[in-house]
């Protein structure tokens, strides 16, 4: 057989190719072996004081909103998974039983249909589902997500979720028996502040506080009402809370602190104080933000303050957080920030640390002795935190 000139070519360069082929395989090291699919991490039982559940209602998609689960002491890997929280949905981590419990919503078609209420229970070590409990009647307050609006009593026993429909209610949950033991009226009141043993108080249209306690089965055994305390009209409340030593701190709109004692069967309205000194007043500066109080293990008063404020401005966030010695009501440091910020929690460590969630969304860390900004967690963690709470 005669090779022409073409087919000549072609077997020099299959040669040299096969030689350069057998080069490029001795120069290269063996192939890493296959990767074993379906394996995941477990996460301690118990977590660690410096980890946070930044609560993520998703405004882009708030069906699919969630709690991710991060570390704000590491330098990197801060992210330890996530649980989905849906509709505007309420969140708590009981120190009990290693359970999380998330309040949300369903739709049969996704974004319409039948509505099912249900609060959802994950273990704490794989983030796996459990099981959950069903509400009924579809009254669920559906709103941005708020702590108080869902609460446990009784030693964790009990859980209450905060109805709105418009009318208020809330719902009684034995969570060792899941199952929905009642449901409450609470006309005119809003939101869970857990009281004594097992009970709970609520604010009020009137200005006032009103407490349930409640017997074994969940029912109202008490029902008093405080006198008016929260100047609405003029000065409101912020509804959210800061507890140090069984006592609940509520701060107003333009700095008043108001301490109520939830400790016993009934709320006890102590006296109040201000944030402010009077050259602040006149310069306007001004408790502001979605979660706009704290404290830390040591029983120090942590509230994000904006300078320059105004009717009307009490959920732009600020540019400081003022701390706060409550046995003497004194301020003992103020914080300035990064970033503007919108929300804030310190972790319950020794050492603890300032998480402020800012104006795009990100986590900034901070020594919260010190100040000292020490990073910040981006990289679409999440995409609109508003609420944190510090692992128990």
């Amino acid at each position: 057989m005669k090779f022409s000139q073409n087919m000549m070519n072609t077997a020099v360069a299959l040669v040299t190719l096969a030689g350069a082929t057998s080069v490029m395989a001795e120069s290269f090291p063996a192939p890493l072996p296959v990767e074993q699919t379906g394996k995941s991490e477990s996460l301690p039982q118990t977590y660690p004081s410096e980890w946070i559940f930044a609560h993520d209602a998703n405004f882009f998609s708030i069906l699919d909103g969630k709690v991710v689960l991060l570390d704000v002491s590491a330098e990197s890997d801060q992210y330890k998974g996530m649980i989905g929280a849906g509709h505007m949905a309420t969140f708590l981590q009981s120190r009990e039983r290693n359970e999380l419990y998330v309040a949300e919503s369903f739709y049969t078609r996704r974004t319409r249909g039948e509505r099912t209420d249900a609060i959802q229970i994950y273990d704490t070590t794989n983030l796996a589902y459990q099981a959950e409990i069903v509400l009924p009647g579809g009254k669920r307050a559906q709103t941005v997500t708020q702590k108080s609006g869902f609460q446990f009593t009784d030693g964790e026993r009990l859980g209450l979720v905060f109805n709105f429909t418009p009318a208020a209610s809330v719902t009684v949950v034995d969570f060792e028996q899941r199952e929905v033991l009642s449901q409450i009226d609470t006309p005119g009141c809003s939101l869970i502040y857990p009281t004594g043993k097992r009970g709970f108080s609520m604010l009020c249209g009137d200005g006032g506080m009103t407490t349930f306690n409640l017997d074994e089965k969940g029912a109202v055994s008490k029902e008093t009402r405080t006198e008016k305390f929260n100047e609405i009209e003029d000065d409101p409340l912020f509804m959210k809370t800061a507890i140090i030593d069984g006592v609940n701190y509520f701060v107003s709109f333009k700095g008043r602190v108001q301490p109520i004692d939830l400790q016993g069967e009934k709320a006890r309205v102590l006296k109040g104080w201000s944030l402010l000194s009077e050259a602040e007043k006149k310069a306007n500066w001004r408790p502001a933000g979605w979660h706009v109080i704290n404290s830390d293990r040591q029983g120090r008063l942590y509230v994000l303050m904006q300078a320059d404020g105004h009717e009307g401005s009490h959920k732009n966030g600020g540019g400081e957080v003022w701390v706060y010695d409550v046995k003497k009501k004194q301020r003992i440091r103020k914080l300035t920030l990064a970033n503007h910020g919108i929300s804030i929690e310190v972790t319950k460590g020794e050492t603890p640390y300032l998480a402020v969630i800012n104006a795009n969304f990100e986590f900034d860390v901070y020594e919260a002795d010190s100040g000292k900004h020490l990073r910040t967690i981006g990289g679409r963690t999440a995409e609109t935190p508003f609420v944190m709470h510090a692992a128990q």
